[in-house]
């Protein structure tokens, strides 16, 4: 069974970086070639290899405040260096609000401030009226930072991290956790550090205000009012980087239409998940996403034995839990088809745990029972995908659709985390299907015998059934 073998102790938990990790590319790669598919990959191979940078904080990175006539010095605990590029910068301090830079919707927190050669600190947050999957990298953030010519950013942590960053261990642990990025992505970056709430709360008293009341508006979705601060910097952000070549694997089945059959049905999944720990013990993640990757090889299987108009593409993603890297890469970098050409993205990222009878754990609330499945962006993009959606489970496997997940208020911003995202953002409509949050995610506890293969079953059934109603269809997807 494709699960056991994926979720097994041999593959350590399929780590993107992981010397085990090209050995789940390989099984999925023959099992593609097996089932008639043809690899879009490099050289007409399966795989499509791409290259990330490791960056691991090396304690070196500094931070001087200068406020006055005062100069004071901070270092790893007072914030934290989570950026992509190692660097020194100085300058004044400059509060740029939410960070926000979007003609299109009409925001600007850089209106009236000119941040050439400075230093901004950027508070975070989306204010009312903006809608934050319509933002380019450009218009937020580093991005937007970058495009008006600061320096360096300054970020302070969200809420939810705010008392975290208070402990000890905590920032000892965050302090030098690696992170990984595409190595084509963080080209020309600024050095950024992620303030903790007492230093970033000391940088706006230099302006008259208080983190507390910044917070406040952040929650409230206020807008807030860019303004000089009465302090500059000087910082340094330093990593030890290693780069290493990873991959996805990428398969398309050819449509019989002669027309349609440049057009692609995506189906897709990540087939990455976790480092083994300190002391061993490995992070087998059964759910997330043994299940999704097992179910995409029986959708390619059942998709063979009966080719469909348009082509089916089948992409399983690396390195979905390092920040949705490969589908990135795949979208933003190097498309194996043209993104012009895609029709839909059905997304399954854990698709087969069910919430028992009587479970009253804090951490299964939004676990879905054994006949509910939550789906995300159906809507989103296409109001006649959410509707063919609908009617394909009311005539076949008659599953309870909620939407939980989907509300654009709800605080997991769910539609932002896997990988049907970075198709969503250029435009192409999605459906991710999901089974929600529970006990075992991210813990060696998601194991294989925990998975409820009945629901998992129909769940599969589903995403086919509706991906083969999108490639038989004499037009295309209507987008709102």
């Amino acid at each position: 069974m494709h699960l056991e073998f994926l979720a097994s102790d041999e593959l350590g938990g399929r780590y993107t970086l992981s010397p085990n990790f090209p050995i789940a590319a390989r099984y999925l790669a023959a099992h593609l070639e097996a089932y008639g598919f043809r690899g879009v990959g490099d050289n007409g191979s399966f795989l499509q290899s791409f290259d990330v940078l490791s960056m691991r904080p090396d304690g070196k990175s500094t931070l001087d405040l200068t406020r006055g006539d005062k100069t004071t010095s901070y270092g790893l605990g007072d914030f934290l260096s989570r950026g992509e590029a190692s660097g020194t910068a100085e300058g004044q301090i400059v509060f740029v609000g939410s960070g926000i830079s979007s003609v299109a919707q009409n925001h600007d927190d850089y209106v009236g401030q000119d941040v050439k050669g400075k230093i901004v600190l950027v508070a975070g947050g989306i204010p009312a009226g903006i809608d934050s999957s319509r933002l380019a990298d450009k218009e937020q953030g580093e991005g937007a930072a970058r495009a008006h010519g600061a320096v360096a950013v300054l970020q302070i942590a969200p809420e939810r991290f705010a008392e975290l960053m208070k402990d000890k261990s905590f920032q000892e642990r965050a302090g030098l956790r690696e992170t990984v990025r595409l190595a084509k992505e963080g080209e020309g970056a600024l050095p950024t550090l992620t303030l903790g709430p007492a230093l970033a709360d000391k940088i706006l008293t230099s302006g008259g205000m208080k983190l507390k009341a910044v917070y406040e508006a952040i929650n409230q979705k206020d807008s807030l009012k860019p303004k000089v601060l009465n302090a500059s910097a000087r910082l340094t952000v330093s990593f030890q980087q290693t780069r290493v070549t990873t991959q996805n694997v990428a398969g398309v089945l050819e449509g019989t239409d002669p027309r349609l059959k440049n057009e692609y049905v995506v189906f897709s999944a990540h087939y990455d998940h976790l480092k083994t720990g300190a002391r061993g013990e490995i992070y087998h993640g059964a759910d997330d996403d043994g299940s999704g990757t097992s179910a995409l090889l029986a959708i390619a299987h059942a998709m063979s034995l009966n080719r469909p108009k348009r082509s089916v593409l089948v992409m399983f993603h690396a390195g979905e839990e390092l920040g949705l890297l490969g589908s990135q890469y795949n979208t933003d970098f190097a498309p194996v088809v043209p993104l012009d050409k895609l029709v839909v993205d059905l997304n399954m990222d854990m698709i087969g745990r069910s919430k028992p009878a009587g479970d009253q754990l804090k951490e299964d609330e939004h676990l879905s029972d054994a006949n509910t499945v939550y789906l995300v962006g159906s809507n989103r993009i296409s109001q006649e995908l959410h509707q063919l959606s609908e009617e394909t489970n009311s005539q076949f496997q008659k599953l309870k659709l909620d939407y939980y997940y989907n509300d654009a208020n709800n605080p997991e911003r769910i539609y932002y985390r896997s990988d049907h995202w970075n198709y969503a953002k250029h435009g192409v409509p999605i459906i991710f299907y999901f089974d929600g949050v529970h006990v075992d995610y991210h813990r060696p506890s998601d194991t294989v015998d925990k998975i409820d293969f009945t629901k998992m079953t129909q769940i599969t059934r589903l995403v086919f059934e509706t991906g083969w109603r999108i490639a038989n269809l004499d037009h295309r997807l209507k987008t709102q």
